[in-house]
């Protein structure tokens, strides 16, 4: 299901008090017996989490104290995530995948709760996703044009991207420290990490089914703090399903828009002069030597004069943002085409090849 957008993964918190527990050892107190000596290690554990890894599946079930209106709640966290669909991972956690979620979660047999419950459960740490048909050449392509739009206070957001044999892609913030106003944003090649990370998985699970060619954009929706500043009056799952397809694509496209140059002002490449239209000629270059904008501002600490350091800036800002060149030779046709997909655009309607 290519161009929709899907829930990949999320978090679901359920009280305690709805929750039965199937597995014995789940949540139990156990000490550790040494084999050799038959010695009891006298510190006692809490068994706190599962983690069950099947086919390439990963999934963990925790116990969690969560403080609600002052108070302390003692939760059940489970990590839902699309590869639990089995078959149907392509189509994402949807309304209608629902059910199977539902019941390889039960299946698992460590916990046990009604199907009302699960949808009512709380949610956190969504990951959204969008599939566009691309290949890992037009992506790397992709990346480099939309690290080349990074503004220079984002670059320390912004990590280099990465073409590596197992994937090809690019990465804004991280997940851990990311906020509202810097969310944890990622581009990288699906069928890749299919063929190589996922293998196991995708050799079991999607034979038969055409995954070939597919880039990915993923979007994290961290906490109810995000949640808030986006808008979104969704604290349950059933409520996070029925947001209209509309606002999700507004805001997991408006993601690396955080992270860019959107100024909509350009003038001529021609119009700049003689020395500036060098200046350029010699950024260009730079950048099909694999430099990027980065490098270009770290040239401004050979300045030592603060005035000249900030007309220097000015002029770097103006000829790396602000100017349409003519003699820029446009992406491929691929390359536009998935980056029109993702809604970044950074170039005139109307330039020619």
């Amino acid at each position: 299901m290519l161009e929709i957008i899907k829930i990949d993964s999320l978090k679901i918190r359920i009280p305690k008090y709805l929750v039965n527990y199937v597995d014995d050892t789940f949540a139990e107190e156990y000490q550790k017996v040494y084999v050799k000596t038959g010695m009891i290690e006298d510190h006692v554990n809490l068994d706190k989490h599962k983690v069950n890894v099947t086919s390439g599946i990963s999934s963990r079930i925790a116990v969690f104290n969560s403080l609600q209106g002052g108070k302390s709640e003692e939760q059940i966290v489970i990590q839902c995530n699309a590869k639990q669909l089995k078959e149907k991972y392509l189509q994402g956690i949807t309304r209608a995948t629902l059910p199977a979620l539902y019941q390889y979660i039960i299946d698992l047999n460590i916990v046990y709760f009604t199907y009302e419950t699960f949808l009512n459960a709380y949610v956190s740490d969504i990951d959204f996703c969008y599939d566009v048909k691309v290949t890992p050449k037009a992506m790397i392509e992709a990346n480099q044009e939309i690290y080349n739009s990074v503004k220079p206070s984002c670059f320390k957001y912004v990590s280099k991207p990465f073409r590596q044999k197992t994937n090809v892609g690019m990465q804004f913030n991280t997940r851990e420290k990311a906020t509202p106003g810097r969310p944890y944003v990622k581009i990288y090649h699906k069928t890749l990490e299919l063929q190589t990370k996922s293998s196991e998985f995708a050799e079991k699970y999607l034979v038969g089914q055409d995954y070939q060619d597919i880039g990915r954009l993923e979007y994290t929706i961290k906490n109810s703090k995000h949640r808030k500043q986006l808008d979104i009056q969704a604290s349950t799952l059933n409520e996070l399903l029925n947001i209209d397809q509309s606002k999700i694509k507004s805001i997991v496209f408006g993601g690396v828009p955080k992270y860019t140059e959107n100024d909509s002002f350009h003038r001529s490449f021609k119009a700049v002069s003689p020395t500036d239209r060098l200046i350029l000629m010699l950024i260009n270059r730079c950048r099909k030597r694999g430099d990027n904008n980065s490098i270009f501002m770290n040239l401004l600490n050979y300045f030592d004069v603060a005035t000249e350091k900030s007309r220097i800036k000015k002029k770097l800002e103006t000829l790396i943002f602000k100017v349409d060149e003519k003699s820029r030779i446009l992406p491929d046709i691929e390359t536009r085409y998935f980056l029109d997909a993702v809604k970044l655009n950074f170039w005139r309607p109307n330039s020619e090849q």
